[in-house]
């Protein structure tokens, strides 16, 4: 069983690739999906999350809101820092349990992949992991990419200021695909990447 972490700046094509690689044969965990649970109504780090950004993050079902969440984590690195201290540690135990449970199957997937917003920012998370794939490309390109979401300028810069640089985030990386092309592009080289380096994987 080889868990594999897929990372990348926001609008870099990670959660492409890591639905992908799902539609090829591994079984994923996306962590953002984690920590969405943990913060939604009933979730264990909600109380938590509205405490530290106060009342005006709380969802009308006790949960976080997790739009009013953003607009005040994402405007400092202060924030950001705060928020990752309070919902790492979650995401992280319940990925652990997520890929030890699956290893306990009579018949383990070969391939786990991991979709990791944060790697570079979260360094525990390599203990997770057997390799790095990172989605890097151009800033510009992911700024379109954001907009054409429905996301504004600022709030694309904003978040891209408080996450790692592709520089940084090569550095940690076993493997790099770019995505500077179309769609149908990006995703022949991730099945050629994956043919060539994870078909048939079972370590």
């Amino acid at each position: 069983m080889y868990v594999l972490g897929v990372t990348g700046g926001i609008g870099s094509g990670k959660t492409t690739a890591a639905r992908l690689f799902g539609e090829l044969g591994a079984t994923v965990i996306d962590l953002d999906d984690l920590a969405k649970k943990l913060i939604a109504a009933g979730g264990p780090l909600a109380k938590d999350v509205i405490a530290a950004f106060g009342p005006e993050v709380a969802g009308s079902d006790g949960g976080v809101d997790t739009q009013a969440l953003a607009d005040l984590a994402f405007a400092s690195p202060d924030a950001s820092r705060n928020l990752d201290r309070i919902v790492h540690p979650g995401v992280y135990a319940a990925a652990a349990g997520a890929i030890d449970m699956l290893g306990e199957m009579p018949e383990p997937p070969s391939v786990i992949v991991i979709d990791v917003p944060l790697l570079v920012e979260a360094p525990e998370f390599f203990d997770l992991l057997d390799g790095v794939l990172v989605v890097s490309a151009d800033e510009d390109q992911r700024v379109a990419r954001l907009l054409e979401r429905g996301m504004s300028e600022d709030d694309v810069r904003a978040r891209i200021a408080l996450q790692a640089s592709d520089a940084e985030r090569r550095d940690i990386a076993d493997w790099t695909v770019e995505n500077d092309d179309d769609k149908t592009s990006f995703e022949s080289l991730l099945v050629s990447w994956w043919d060539l380096e994870m078909a048939g994987r079972d370590s």
